[in-house]
């Protein structure tokens, strides 16, 4: 009974709780629409109207982007040289960012030129100028006669000086035959040579050859040395035997002119041979110049015709570096028998129909003396 009692207990706690959870639902969820109440008479109609609650507007704010670096420009140049360099940023923080930049380099660059020199010993000195004077000359590799020989030039060509040797003895000329070349300086006439430079680069002087005794054509006679210029002129030499085409003294007068003064030799490279007489009479008025004489001269038995192709010059007087003269006349000295100016020689005066006028004498020259002053008297 009681358990019977206990049980609709339960039920009815349980309905009740279960009615009570319904009804707790129905405040939270709603029911259903609330009736409208029915105003009141006499009251005033009342119109709900909206209420609107304005919200600040929060003006938005553009996160700006970060700043553009403005990059580091170097600008290297190779000295020497001027740069410029000019950089502009602009950055706007809006919602829109614009950068511009702008670079503006200038260089200036400086570059020096020096000239080469040449490969010769040197540039022409601007005007030098060689001219020839002898008929013929030779023109050699180097300074000195002991040099190969380049070739020949002749008198009045001209050639640019480019350099000199130390004493000024030798011109370093361009060009003969192709090639520049060395020439004696007392054979040419320089012109504006006052600034020519002594040549760096002049080569060593051939190993000559031990010369190979040559069979003699006469007896040996000593040579004589060229006299101081203070003092007396030697006497003449002897008269000499052994000439081959000298012949007989001619006239009615025999062999009338005798050596007064020298012979007298000069060094001149040995690049020609050059005589420079004079032919005079003592017994008039002094020493009168005689004209229309002429020398007659062979070598190992050649006689060499352009000496007695000149002839003197009658009242006329040059100086020259061995004394007065009226008579000049040379020869390249390969056109000489041995290619040569050093040997022994056989000369004798010729008169104007070239028979001899005088008698027949030796002169022996070493190889660069090729110079020679001799002065005949009549009287």
């Amino acid at each position: 009974m009681w358990s019977h009692r206990r049980r609709w207990t339960v039920m009815v706690c349980t309905w009740l709780a279960a009615m009570g959870l319904l009804s707790g639902c129905s405040l939270l969820f709603g029911g259903g629409p609330e009736p409208t109440p029915a105003a009141a008479v006499g009251d005033e109609e009342r119109v709900i109207m909206p209420t609107f609650t304005p919200t600040a507007e929060v003006a938005a704010t553009a996160t700006p982007q970060a700043q553009a670096s403005v990059p580091t420009v170097e600008v290297v140049a190779a000295a020497p040289a001027t740069v410029t360099t000019a950089v502009t940023a602009t950055t706007s923080a809006t919602s829109t960012t614009s950068t511009t930049s702008t670079a503006v380099a200038t260089a200036t660059a400086t570059t020096t030129t020096t000239a080469a020199t040449g490969t010769g010993d040197a540039a022409p000195s601007p005007g030098a100028k060689a001219i020839v004077a002898g008929e013929v000359v030779n023109t050699r590799n180097g300074p000195g006669t002991e040099y190969g020989l380049v070739g020949p030039v002749t008198r009045d060509q001209s050639f640019d000086i480019v350099a000199k040797n130390a004493d000024a003895s030798w011109w370093q000329i361009c060009c003969v035959n192709g090639q520049e070349a060395w020439i004696f300086a007392e054979l040419v006439r320089a012109e504006n040579a006052g600034a020519v430079a002594v040549a760096q680069n002049i080569p060593a002087p051939p190993v000559a050859a031990a010369p190979q005794p040559a069979a003699p054509t006469a007896a040996p006679a000593p040579a004589e040395p060229a006299p101081p210029a203070d003092t007396p002129a030697p006497e003449p030499p002897p008269a000499a035997a052994g000439a081959v085409n000298a012949g007989p003294c001619g006239g009615d007068d025999g062999c009338k002119f005798k050596i007064r003064g020298g012979p007298t030799k000069r060094s001149n490279g040995g690049g020609e041979l050059k005589f420079q007489l004079f032919f005079i009479h003592s017994g008039v008025d002094g020493g009168q110049p005689q004209g229309d004489y002429r020398l007659g001269i062979e070598k190992d038995g050649q006689l060499i015709t352009r000496f007695a192709d000149a002839t003197s010059i009658a009242l006329n007087r040059n100086d020259g570096p061995m004394g007065a003269y009226n008579y000049e006349a040379k020869i390249n000295a390969s056109e000489l028998p041995g290619g040569s100016v050093a040997g022994a020689y056989f000369f004798w005066v010729l008169d104007g129909n070239r028979e001899r006028d005088s008698e027949v004498f030796r002169l022996d020259l070493a190889p660069d003396e090729g110079e020679v002053w001799i002065e005949f008297d009549q009287g």
